[in-house]
C-alpha cells in the first residue's frame, strides 16, 4: 500500500514540486469520480426498488448532485482559465478559482450527515427531516430566492405543506418537548434557514439548537485542524475583504496550491459515498470486485478527512 499512501499524502507534500502535486490531486480526483459514478449506476440499475422511498432517493440525488459538481471541478482544474486579448492567450493563475464548488460540495455532505446518521432516535430523525423540508418550502415563498414570485395558488400550496409539516414535528413527543423553539423557527412568517438542528439534554430535559455549516467539522472530523476549513471555503466564495486582499497577494507562479480545492472536493466526495453506501444493502462491499485494494484504500484514506 506503499504507493498509494503516497497518493494520497501528495496533495501536502510539500517536497514535491507543484506540477507533481497537481497531477496527484487530478489523479485522486479521476478515481473518486469514477467510484462515485459506479455507486451512483450500480444503485440505479440494481437497487430501483431503493429510490421508490423518498428518503433514498433524496439521499442518491445528493451522491448525484455532488459528483456533477465534482466533475465541473475537475474540469476547471484541470484545463485552467485562458483569457484573450489582442491576440495575446493569458493563462489566469487563480488557487481559489474552484473554492465556490467545493463549499458546495462540503455543505452537502454537511447536511447528509445532518439528516440521514446526527439524528439518536428515528423520532430525532423524522423531525431533522421535517425541518429541512420546511426551510426548503420557505425558499419557494421568496424570503431568500431570486427571480419570479410564484403565484398566489402555489404560495398557498406551499404554506399549507409548511403546516402539514409543523403539524408533524408537533405529532411527536420529542416535539411537543422543544415546541417552543420550534414553533419559533418554523412558522411561517419566520425567515428560512440555513443547516439543520439537533437535540440535546439540558438540565434533565431535552432541548434543541441550531446548526451551521461552519459547526459541520465537529461532526464530520475528528480534529482540530478543520476548525478553519469551511470559514476558508467561504472567503474565497464572498466578497470578502480578506478573501480578496489573499487573492491580490498570491503568488504569481504556481506554488503546489492549485489543485487543494479539488482534492478537498474528492475527500468530500469520498465521505459522501461512504455514508451512502451505509444506507444500500451490500454497500460495504461495492467495490470490491471491480476496484483494486490499493485504490480502495485510497477511497478510505480520503473519506475519513483531508490529509488524515
Amino acid at each position: 500500500m506503499g504507493e498509494a499512501r503516497r497518493l494520497v499524502e501528495a496533495p501536502v507534500n510539500e517536497k514535491l514540486s507543484p506540477r507533481q502535486r497537481l497531477e496527484c490531486c487530478l489523479r485522486i480526483s479521476e478515481l473518486i469520480a469514477k467510484m462515485a459514478t459506479h455507486v451512483i449506476s450500480h444503485v440505479i440499475v440494481d437497487h430501483q426498488d431503493l429510490l421508490v422511498q423518498e428518503r433514498l432517493s433524496v439521499a442518491n440525488a445528493f451522491v448525484q448532485r455532488v459528483t456533477s459538481t465534482h466533475l465541473c471541478n475537475h474540469k476547471l482544474t484541470k484545463e485552467g482559465i485562458v483569457y484573450h486579448y489582442k491576440g495575446e492567450t493569458f493563462r489566469l493563475h487563480e488557487e481559489f478559482k474552484t473554492m465556490t464548488l467545493t463549499r458546495s460540495a462540503y455543505e452537502h455532505l454537511a447536511m447528509f450527515y445532518f439528516l440521514f446518521f446526527h439524528p439518536k432516535t428515528q423520532e430525532e430523525q423524522a423531525i431533522v427531516w421535517y425541518y429541512w423540508k420546511i426551510n426548503s418550502k420557505k425558499n419557494l415563498l421568496g424570503y431568500e430566492a431570486d427571480g419570479e414570485e410564484l403565484t398566489k395558488d402555489d404560495q398557498d400550496k406551499a404554506r399549507g405543506q409548511i403546516e402539514q409539516l409543523r403539524a408533524a414535528i408537533f405529532g411527536t413527543e420529542t416535539g411537543r418537548r422543544c415546541r417552543h423553539k420550534l414553533d419559533e423557527w418554523t412558522k411561517t412568517g419566520a425567515p428560512g434557514q440555513n443547516g439543520s438542528i439537533e437535540f440535546f439534554e439540558n438540565q434533565g430535559k431535552t432541548d434543541v439548537r441550531r446548526l451551521t455549516y461552519g459547526q459541520a467539522w465537529k461532526y464530520l472530523f475528528d480534529h482540530d485542524d478543520m476548525t478553519l476549513l469551511y470559514r476558508h471555503l467561504s472567503m474565497h466564495c464572498h466578497p470578502v475583504y480578506d478573501g480578496l486582499l489573499q487573492y491580490q497577494r498570491q503568488a504569481l507562479s504556481d506554488e503546489g496550491y492549485d489543485g487543494i480545492p479539488l482534492y478537498l472536493s474528492s475527500c468530500f466526495l469520498a465521505y459522501l459515498c461512504r455514508l451512502f453506501l451505509g444506507l444500500v444493502p451490500g454497500g460495504d462491499k461495492m467495490f470490491d470486485d471491480d476496484f483494486t485494494p490499493q485504490e480502495r484504500y485510497v477511497f478510505s484514506r480520503l473519506a475519513q478527512a483531508p490529509s488524515s
